[in-house]
Order: structure tokens, then sequence, then C-alpha cells
């Protein structure tokens, strides 16, 4: 048996690494029921193949963006609606058989699909993608998740710390009230500070050099601006059970709003002018013997919810001090799990290769009589 595996938008960073991944280690010498690749997508075209893409397509793909553009130019089949996939899926007889994989950035087109796939198909998808169950409404977040076995979303935040699985355990399992979840979640903001803490750079200059190590969102601004973040805590507190929205978060931004509209070079030019601010900054967080962290907080003590994200000057003691480079590191206090020894969750930071490893372990936890050879 074969498990179809549809990646959504291979052409991507993340989605040429999970080609690569897939095409590599999860194939018939690698397993009794292998994944097979016989769909992959951008924003416009998609290939398909009912039994496999031809290995010449995917080594393009696995190549560069550029060759990966390049073969859904060359052999493609024209995206109208995304719902036009699972009409395909359905004239090949494919139900149940499907495995997809959204590694894009899509807001309402893409949370659309994923009803789509959970209601109007009896197929399966795994979200890198933290919009569809972060920007838009409680019952929409519900509606997906209620199909848990065919939809997962592990790998949206720290999945490295299955964070997602040990707060929703907690809560819904155990009825072990969230009291307060502190955390650092961003590699990208915890690599820029760390470095900051060297004095060897100035804050524009580790940005540029996190873009060029792939550490950034292709628009840098995404990640400072907080709401990326903001996403991730929305997505936690959804787990621990609260109804709130994207607009319940308080962010304050790493850098103003000025700098959204600006393309790279002009952004990193402009963002000179940041430089004496960090760097005052991190002098007077070390003169305190404090380290900057770029802080997401949950807490709940009273009935009062408060979700906020902020630049913070953490001390010597706490845990967050010790939290360098990409890292990622969670505090949970819990009704059990209460101050002084709080559960305390830490991983690595992503990245690509992670990204798409974790994806995989959805993929295979969805496939029946899962043996590896």
């Amino acid at each position: 048996m074969k498990q179809r595996i549809f990646i959504l938008w291979a052409s991507g960073n993340v989605g040429r690494e999970l080609v690569k991944q897939i095409f590599e280690k999860d194939g018939i010498w690698f397993h009794t029921n292998p994944s097979v690749i016989v769909w992959v997508a951008n924003s416009q075209n998609f290939i398909f193949n009912s039994s496999w893409l031809e290995t010449s397509q995917i080594e393009q793909i696995i190549e560069s963006r550029e060759k990966a553009v390049h073969i859904l130019e060359k052999d493609w089949t024209k995206i109208n609606e995304l719902s036009d996939l699972l009409e395909v899926i359905k004239k090949y007889w494919l139900d149940w058989e499907v495995i997809f994989a959204d590694v894009t950035a899509g807001k309402e087109e893409l949370l659309e699909f994923h009803k789509q796939v959970i209601h109007n198909s009896q197929n399966f998808l795994v979200t890198a993608n933290k919009n569809p169950i972060s920007l838009y409404s409680i019952e929409d977040f519900n509606d997906l998740i209620f199909y848990s076995w065919r939809y997962d979303t592990n790998t949206t935040v720290m999945w490295g710390g299955w964070v997602l699985n040990f707060v929703n355990e907690r809560n819904d399992k155990i009825n072990d009230k969230i009291v307060k979840i502190e955390w650092v979640f961003s590699g990208t903001l915890g690599y820029i500070l760390s470095e900051l803490e060297q004095w060897e750079k100035s804050f524009s200059e580790i940005v540029r050099q996190a873009k060029e190590l792939w550490y950034t969102e292709p628009n840098p601004w995404d990640d400072l601006n907080g709401l990326d973040v903001a996403r991730k805590l929305v997505i936690l507190a959804r787990y621990a059970g609260h109804n709130i929205e994207i607009n319940d978060v308080i962010v304050e931004p790493l850098i103003s709003e000025k700098y959204s509209t600006l393309e790279w070079e002009e952004f990193l030019n402009a963002l000179n002018e940041e430089d004496p601010y960090f760097e005052e900054k991190s002098k007077e967080a070390k003169n305190n013997w404090k380290v900057l962290r770029y802080v997401w907080e949950l807490t709940n003590k009273d009935n009062k919810l408060v979700l906020k994200v902020w630049l913070k000057a953490v001390p010597k003691n706490s845990d967050l001090w010790n939290l360098s480079w990409t890292s990622n590191l969670a505090l949970i206090e819990t009704e059990i799990l209460a101050k002084p020894l709080p559960h305390v969750i830490k991983s690595r930071w992503a990245g690509l290769a992670v990204t798409a490893g974790s994806i995989r372990v959805w993929i295979a936890k969805m496939l029946p009589n899962y043996i590896k050879n």
C-alpha cells in the first residue's frame, strides 16, 4: 500500500525540503507502505501523476527554487480554484488515500481549502501554515481541530517540544488549568537578540545576516512585527481552552510599523536608524544583570486572561537567561505544576529541515499499518 502525498507549495523553501526528504527517506526501500509524491503545486500550477512523479521532476524541484518554478510552469495544469484539486482526487478515485501538506503562508483561501478537505472529502491534511487556525474565528478553529485524526496542526508551534500536545493534554485530558505560559518561540528573534548581546555587530547588520542565513521570513518585517509570534500565541491559547481571537493579543513590535512597506535593501538601510536604540537597550540590560528576550506571555489568574508579546529584559536567575541563538523555550505553570518549579520545554529552532521532518512525522502517524522495513 502507498500513501499519496500532495505538497502545497513545493516551490517554496520548506516545500522543496519536504520533497527532498520524502524522496530520499520514505520510498519503497524504507517502508512497506511508502509515502509517494503524486502532486506538487505552487499558487498557480500543479503537476499530478496518480502513481508517482517522475524522478527527473523531483530532482529539478529539489535542486533550486528556480528549477522548481520552471518544472511547475513546464509540466503544469492551471489552478483556477483550490477546490479543483479535490475534484481531481475524486475523478481518480483517490478519496482516503491523499495527505495534503500545507507549507504555504496562505490565508483565507487556505482556510476554505482546509475546510473543504475535511468536510468535502475523506482525505487528510498536515499543516505548517499557522494562518487558518489563528487569524480566523474560534469557530473555524474548533471546526477544523474536531477532526484531529485527519487534521494535524502540531508543526505550527514549537514542534520539537510537542508543546501543543502538552497544553492540550493538561487542559483537555486531566483538567489541569493552564495558569501561565512564558516563552520565547521565535528562533529568528532569539538569534537576533543573542547576537546583539555580543556587541560585535549592529542590530541592522544582524538582521541582514539572519536573512542571508535563511533564519527570517522572506520579508524580515514579518518576524520583527511580532505577528508571527502572536499567531503562535493564539493557537496555544486556544489549545489551552480559551475562546480568543488574534486581536486579543497585545503586541509590541520589535520595530516600528513605518518599516512595513519598505523593500529589502531600503528596509535594511532604514533599519540603521534603530542601531543606537538597540545598543543602548542591550547595554542597559547588561548593566542590570539582564538580557533582552522577545517574550510571549499568557497569564490566567483570577479569571482574567492576558496575552502579550513584547521585548523584555529578563534577570539572570530566569530560565530565559540561558536561552541562546535559535533555541525555543517555554515555561508552563498549571494548577498542579506551580511555581517555583514550572514545566520547562526546550527545543531547537525549527528551520527548513526540522519543519519538513516534523511534517513527515505527522504524515507517518496518519499512515495505516506504518511499518519500517
